[in-house]
């Protein structure tokens, strides 16, 4: 599939599955209206608040991990068989709960890392003269290897419910599809990233614009729930869009690695 059959195919699967959209809207509703009032530049440095939005901020990553799970199912089944059961989606966020939530805690280790050798690169570089030329360099490195990270780890939650396998056979697994493959993943992710951007800018601008007559705080309530049908209609075409991706590759390689059927045995001479 070529990048932008990709890209299609995220969008026209997305408008079958908005029963999955508005169960992740309905999260981000509620998630944006319990969070409003800690935002609120009134509260900025109040310790209590800042507790308070930490503690949120786990419960709902925990939540969300259930919900990516289930949502994940759901796409699969929709690539696979062309039809899905809006009744799995809590067996699947279970069945994919541990195993989502081990390889996102192996990507926050792999983060840390990455940024520690960064660092220790850059301070080193910076020895040798803290000046313009250096510091274009430092951000060129640390931008280049951002873009190869994200690349690289595009995939290994698609291979978990694709492949129906661990967190870390499926780092694995995705990492090697995505250096076989990583222009066409780039360019994926490149022109996903700039529709979903389009798409936020457009609907905040006109948003914005609406929400003019009205006081701050019901506004501030409009855009959250603007915000939130953006930030649920856009994963969904991204993990459609990448697991259609991921699922073609695969395809490939296997085909490709396929073992040669027997030579047709010459035919008797009459």
């Amino acid at each position: 599939m070529g990048i932008m059959d990709v890209v299609k195919k995220g969008f026209v699967e997305t408008s079958k599955l908005m029963k999955v959209v508005l169960i992740f809207f309905v999260f981000n509703v509620v998630m944006g209206l319990i969070s409003l009032p800690l935002t609120d530049p009134v509260n900025a440095g109040n310790p209590g608040v800042v507790a308070i939005s930490a503690i949120l901020a786990l419960i709902f990553f925990l939540a969300f991990v259930f919900l990516q799970g289930g949502a994940l199912g759901i796409v699969k089944d929709r690539l696979k068989t062309g039809a899905e059961d809006l009744t799995q989606f809590a067996v699947y966020g279970k069945k994919f709960y541990l195993r989502i939530l081990s390889l996102l805690l192996m990507y926050i280790l792999i983060a840390v890392a990455v940024v520690l050798l960064l660092a220790l690169l850059s301070a080193g570089l910076l020895l040798l003269g803290d000046n313009i030329f250096l510091r274009s360099i430092i951000a060129v490195i640390i931008t280049v290897v951002a873009i190869a990270m994200i690349t690289l780890l595009i995939y290994p939650v698609y291979a978990i419910i694709v492949d129906d396998i661990g967190p870390v056979m499926a780092l694995k697994n995705g990492i090697n599809v995505s250096k076989e493959n990583f222009v066409k993943t780039l360019g994926t992710f490149v022109v996903l990233l700039i529709a979903s951007l389009l798409i936020s800018l457009i609907v905040g601008f006109l948003t914005g614009i609406a929400t003019i007559p009205f006081g701050d705080l019901v506004s501030r309530a409009i855009l959250a729930i603007v915000n939130a049908a953006v930030q649920s209609y856009i994963p969904i075409v991204m993990m459609i869009a990448f697991m259609s991706l991921y699922m073609s590759l695969k395809a490939g390689t296997a085909g490709s690695q396929a073992p040669a059927g027997p030579e047709e045995a010459p035919r008797a001479e009459g």
